[in-house]
């Protein structure tokens, strides 16, 4: 597991990206969620399994590490210079539930640009009335900006909640064109 933090922006808070077999496990604005489920990875009797025993095999998830950090830094600075849309980064969503991954994965398929309120969200995994739930996985998402909670917003069109802070969901949002009306 390799982990480095990165300042995006100067009107933004530093990041902090986690790697882990050559796929993003986290990005998160603030370390105290990152902490807690780096904690919670590394208290899994199947995580700890996975983890290569002999040298070469660590200096090869290493570089991997590395390039996955590289390439989600490069990717960032694309996306904040308007240069990008879509994150191409291989990612591991497997920390959390089977509930908050299918939410996460439905994340993934809100366009640039878009948003969806937390009812919609729940409708398109199958489950309308699970509005509540869809916000709470939504809120803890691991891997925040890529997966692309800052599109979920209230029904009424409000902005709702951000585990960053509104002030970085408006920031995000203007970034890609959105214009909420509060």
């Amino acid at each position: 597991m390799l982990t480095t933090t990165y300042q995006l922006s100067k009107d933004l808070p530093k990041i902090t990206l986690v790697a882990h077999n050559g796929k993003l496990i986290a990005l998160d604005w603030f370390t105290q969620k990152t902490e807690k489920l780096l904690n919670k990875l590394t208290q899994q009797s199947e995580f700890v399994e996975k983890l290569p025993k002999d040298l070469a095999q660590k200096n090869q998830i290493y570089q991997q590490n590395c390039i996955v950090l590289f390439e989600t830094k490069k990717q960032l600075d694309e996306y904040f210079q308007g240069k990008r849309q879509v994150f191409g980064i291989p990612l591991d969503l497997s920390s959390g539930t089977e509930f908050q991954q299918k939410v996460w994965q439905q994340l993934l398929q809100i366009p640039y640009g878009k948003t969806i309120s937390y009812a919609e969200l729940a409708k398109n995994i199958g489950q309308p009335t699970a509005y509540r739930a869809v916000a709470n996985a939504n809120g803890r998402n691991p891997i925040s900006l890529i997966v692309p909670c800052h599109r979920v917003i209230a029904s009424n069109g409000g902005m709702g909640g951000y585990t960053g802070g509104v002030a970085i969901k408006k920031r995000l949002l203007a970034q890609e064109g959105v214009r909420l009306t509060e």
